[in-house]
């Protein structure tokens, strides 16, 4: 019995992916060390308080993961972009949706234009979570979705007689 189970784990270990692997063991590790998390924080808590407590842990974890989230961003967003570009255009290309885009494009843009001005206002007004609250690149998605609109042509629509 011990033999087939190590005959299993052995097949089983050469035919998962070496990511999985990876990942499953930061869950682990993850899992292990989150007892440990837990009860300092409550320590924290109790000697310090809630709000300076969760101030503070909002600092830090804000200063451990903001250039990693910065990098990974950067790598996707080109490649994010190309999918919704693409995207659009296989939506244009379908009978009704340039005439629903005509309407529903508007609007956006206008609630993302009255969504930056309030980030923006809060911020000068001295509102700390302004600042994590990222603004829409309004500009930017227009550019690159006009740039594209001169290349697409909507399909016609021939219905069966």
């Amino acid at each position: 019995m011990d033999q087939k189970v190590d005959m299993s784990v052995s097949e089983l270990d050469r035919r998962v992916p070496p990511v999985v692997k990876q990942v499953s063991a930061q869950a682990i590790s993850a899992a292990q060390i989150a007892p440990i998390v837990a009860r300092a924080l409550a320590t924290e808590v109790r000697r310090a308080g809630v709000v300076e407590t969760a101030s503070g842990v909002a600092k830090s974890v804000y200063t451990k993961y903001e250039p990693a989230a910065k990098e990974l961003y950067a790598s996707y967003e080109p490649k994010a972009e190309q999918c919704a570009v693409s995207a659009w255009k296989k939506l244009n290309q379908l009978p009704l949706f340039p005439r629903l885009a005509q309407v529903a494009v508007p609007t956006a843009a206008f609630c993302s234009e009255k969504y930056n001005d309030t980030v923006v206002m809060a911020a000068e007004k001295g509102y700390r979570v302004s600042s994590y609250m990222p603004l829409v690149p309004t500009e930017r998605i227009s550019k690159i979705f006009r740039d594209e609109k001169t290349e697409t042509k909507p399909l016609e629509f021939h219905p069966l007689d």
